[in-house]
This record gives C-alpha cells, sequence and structure tokens, in this order.
C-alpha cells in the first residue's frame, strides 16, 4: 500500500504535536477511517519530511512528529509554466500533471485571446482551488517541495515574472517556429508560454519576442493548449532536468 502523505505547513520540529486542518480531519477519520496511533507521512512544502501518529478528538486531529528529514526529489531545472487560462476543467489538469513533472512555478495568465476571464472573488476562488490541486499532487506524487501558484496574471506581468530564466519558450501554432538547439551549457532554469485556444496576438508574440522567449515547436503536430506544457516539461525534463542523463 502507498504511504499516505499529508501536507502540514510550518517549520516543525521532532517531537511537536501538530494540529490537522478540518479537511484532513475529516479525510484521515472520516473517510479513510484510520484509528488513533496510525502512522503518516507528513511534509511542509520546503523538503521537511517526518513520520508521525495521528490521533483524533472529536471533531478534531493531530499529529506527533518523529524524526526529522530534509530530503529532496526535485529536479536540478526550475521550470516556470506560464499558461493561459483554460476552459472548464483544462487548468485543472495542466495543474495537476505540472506538479506531477516537477515543476517550479506556475503563472495562470490572462491574455487577449483568451475565452476564461475571472475577476475578483472568483478569480481567488480558482487560485486557491489550484493550491488545494498542487497540494493533492505533491502528496500522490512524492513531492516535499511545493512549487509557487501565481494568481491569475495580466500577460505583461507574466512576462516580468520570467525575466530570470535562463531558457525561454514560447509555443504557438501560428507563429514561425524552429526546432531550438541545446545551449552550449545546460540552463539551470527555464520558462514556457502558452497560449490559449485562440492563440496568441502578433502583439502579444511580438512582446515575448522582446522577453527573451524564442518561438519554439514540439512537432509537426498542433497541440491542445493544455497538451502542450505536459510536452514542453517533459521535453524540457528530458534534456536539462531529471528525466536526463545529466
Amino acid at each position: 500500500m502507498r504511504a499516505l502523505r499529508v501536507y502540514l505547513a510550518g517549520n516543525w520540529q521532532s517531537g511537536e504535536q501538530v494540529p490537522l486542518l478540518p479537511a484532513q480531519f475529516n479525510y484521515l477519520k472520516n473517510v479513510l477511517r484510520l484509528s488513533d496511533g496510525e502512522r503518516i507521512t507528513v511534509f511542509n512544502g520546503a523538503n521537511r519530511v517526518a513520520e508521525g501518529l495521528v490521533s483524533f478528538e472529536k471533531r478534531s486531529g493531530q499529529v506527533l512528529l518523529g524524526k526529522i528529514d530534509e530530503h529532496s526529489v526535485e529536479s536540478p531545472l526550475l521550470t516556470h509554466l506560464i499558461q493561459a487560462m483554460g476552459k472548464g476543467e483544462k487548468m485543472d489538469w495542466v495543474v495537476q500533471k505540472a506538479v506531477e513533472l516537477g515543476v517550479t512555478r506556475i503563472t495562470p495568465i490572462t491574455t487577449q485571446r483568451s475565452v476564461v476571464e475571472l475577476k475578483g472573488e472568483r478569480a481567488d476562488k480558482r487560485h486557491n482551488r489550484f493550491i488545494d490541486i498542487t497540494i493533492s499532487a505533491c502528496e500522490q506524487s512524492g513531492r516535499n517541495f511545493m512549487p509557487t501558484i501565481d494568481p491569475i496574471t495580466p500577460y505583461p506581468q507574466a512576462l516580468i515574472l520570467a525575466a530570470s530564466a535562463e531558457l525561454k519558450w514560447v509555443l504557438h501554432p501560428q507563429i514561425t517556429a524552429t526546432k531550438t538547439h541545446p545551449p552550449a551549457t545546460p540552463p539551470r532554469s527555464a520558462a514556457v508560454l502558452i497560449g490559449p485556444e485562440g492563440g496568441f496576438t502578433e502583439a502579444e508574440i511580438a512582446a515575448a519576442g522582446d522577453a527573451g522567449f524564442a518561438p519554439t515547436t514540439l512537432g509537426p503536430r498542433v497541440l491542445r493548449t493544455e497538451t502542450a506544457p505536459i510536452v514542453a516539461l517533459t521535453a524540457l525534463q528530458l534534456r536539462f532536468g531529471d528525466f536526463s542523463a545529466r
């Protein structure tokens, strides 16, 4: 049986009794029906890991932590996904799979042709949902590091957020793209920019070029907006990250 992993934020220490969040308490006690004294693994999102023993009261629960370990399963390549918001549950799926693939940061963006535009409370709720999906993906995939999930961000601001990336790709089926050649020195960080269903405008493509993003192709077929980021992140990990022989 796969080890049960739970995300508990904080700089906790061995021997500490850490309270469970209400949703975690409900899941562990009422859904999984764990009993007092059963063992789980907890991580804090900053590569701190511990085994702990759960105990429950009527409406709350806690974990008594054992030995603390610092354990990272992160890629040597830091990856930043800048992804236009998609329709329906597409973005949820992208966030989940990108986290499983080791993404370091995700910036959901709005563009001129975005079909999904959320503002105010609706945008905040969606951002919180992305964080919840990220936590679940980390728990499932064995990651002990929590990627950064930015709020829904305007396109120009997102380009600025990626300024420090050593390698930058912009993917879009209607731009003239060339196959990329490996740089002389493997990059330590990369950013990938993915457009919406309707594509980027010419002005947005020009702005990406000005920000250092190189037009890139992933092959002769047109990939959907939710497929392209997964393929791009996989290609980066294969060439420069923890899927490579480096």
